[in-house]
């Protein structure tokens, strides 16, 4: 995750995606996901299937959904940087928070959204994350420059992927 400021904004990983075609732009379908937060893949049933089988995805969805500041954008884009799995873009404007979310071609993104939603509920917490680096054990790390990574997101990644995976449906009669 990096952080730069400048006239009252911040960026989360400055590294840009290049390859999201105007196809992917334009708005997919709706799932059950806050309507704070916008798709632009064909992502909704992965998203969906998470969301059923994680009560910690939905939590985070209703948090999300309640920040009226913040809006989010997710897009899946084949040229994410080899060293990142996934990564976030946040700009701010006064109390205005936009994100947009970039996650890899792959039929399981229940770990990297999860992981990259907690950083959205970072911001909509305001946490100083190049401060919290600075202190030994605060869970947060400049990994580069200015970059920085979480425990806490981390977790909550692992956390939804078990709960989708141990997932049981209820037995129907």
């Amino acid at each position: 995750m990096r952080i730069e400021s400048w006239v009252g904004a911040a960026v989360l990983c400055v590294m840009l995606a290049g390859g999201v075609t105007s196809a992917q732009q334009q708005q997919c379908p709706r799932t059950v996901l806050p309507a704070n937060v916008e798709l632009l893949a064909n992502i909704g049933p992965v998203l969906q299937r998470v969301y059923d089988r994680s009560p910690t995805f939905r939590a985070q969805c209703e948090r999300i959904a309640n920040a009226a500041n913040l809006h989010v954008r997710v897009y899946v884009s084949a040229s994410i940087p080899a060293r990142c799995r996934a990564y976030t873009v946040v700009r701010r404007r006064e109390y205005q928070i936009r994100a947009d979310v970039y996650l890899p071609p792959s039929s399981d993104h229940s770990e990297l959204i999860a992981h990259e939603f907690e950083h959205l509920l970072e911001q909509i917490e305001g946490l100083d994350l190049r401060r919290m680096a600075r202190r030994w054990g605060s869970g947060v790390r400049e990994v580069e420059r200015e970059t920085f990574e979480t425990d806490r997101a981390q977790f909550t990644g692992r956390v939804v992927r078990a709960e989708v995976r141990e997932f049981r449906a209820p037995a129907t009669n």
